[in-house]
């Protein structure tokens, strides 16, 4: 309701909401109860959103770069954070509790603010490695037609397909009891108006070992042992190469 009474445009994706109502009174009594929420926490009157919602909002419609989030962790968070001018505005969709929130931040700190949305994790004492992209996939894809969870089954997989043993296994111990997981994405805005989306994401999932990071790029998948200082610079990395 919010963003299409200022005008801001295109919704990014990762804060789509369904459309409110299924009939134009229900979208008028949600809309009319919404305003009303807000005018009660202060953020809005009869008339017009109060400026600082109102500003928050425009920000996150007009960037030179954004950041994105979609975590399945203890919570199903959605996040966009977007900056201009040295300016962040980072808006929370928490899709358990059907809630909204936006909050103001200096640039700087952006990446780590949305890496913070995670719980806390160990991060594992294992090796990074690295396999093509092609072969994990094939090997994965067959590992899961066996309807198991033993991950030897994917070492295997992985060895027939030209993967040294040993590599096959650290990567079957890296996947090893696969829980909570996400990803992170990057978005810039290009002279004609157009958004331009990164080519690749920032992957994660927890294991009962700790999180693994997982970069797909120039035909490898690469796992890598993380914590919130890996994660934020690997973000800013995707930031930098979407950007130019």
């Amino acid at each position: 309701m919010c963003w299409s009474t200022l005008g801001l445009g295109e919704l990014p994706h990762v804060l789509d909401l369904p459309s409110p109502g299924d009939t134009w009174p229900e979208r008028e009594e949600i809309v009319r109860s919404t305003r009303e929420s807000l005018a009660a926490r202060g953020l809005a009157d009869q008339r017009s959103l109060h400026p600082d919602l109102a500003g928050q909002l425009a920000r996150l419609a007009r960037f030179s770069w954004a950041v994105d989030a979609r975590l399945h962790t203890e919570q199903r968070l959605r996040a966009w954070g977007s900056v201009i001018g040295g300016a962040a505005v980072l808006a929370v969709v928490d899709d358990d509790r059907d809630t909204v929130v936006t909050r103001a931040l200096p640039e700087h700190a952006l990446l780590s603010q949305l890496v913070g949305l995670l719980p806390q994790a160990e991060t594992p004492r294992y090796d990074s490695v690295s396999v093509e992209a092609s072969t994990l996939d094939a090997a994965v894809a067959e590992a899961r037609q066996t309807q198991t969870s033993d991950v030897g089954v994917l070492a295997d997989a992985l060895t027939r397909r030209g993967v040294r043993a040993a590599q096959a296994r650290a990567v079957a111990r890296m996947v090893d009891g696969a829980g909570w997981r996400g990803q992170f994405g990057a978005t810039v805005a290009e002279e004609r108006g157009t958004w331009r989306r990164a080519r690749r994401v920032v992957g994660f999932h927890d294991t009962p070992a700790g999180r693994i990071m997982h970069l797909r790029r120039d035909g490898w998948v690469t796992l890598v042992p993380a914590g919130p200082r890996q994660l934020v610079t690997a973000i800013g990395e995707l930031v930098g190469e979407t950007r130019g």
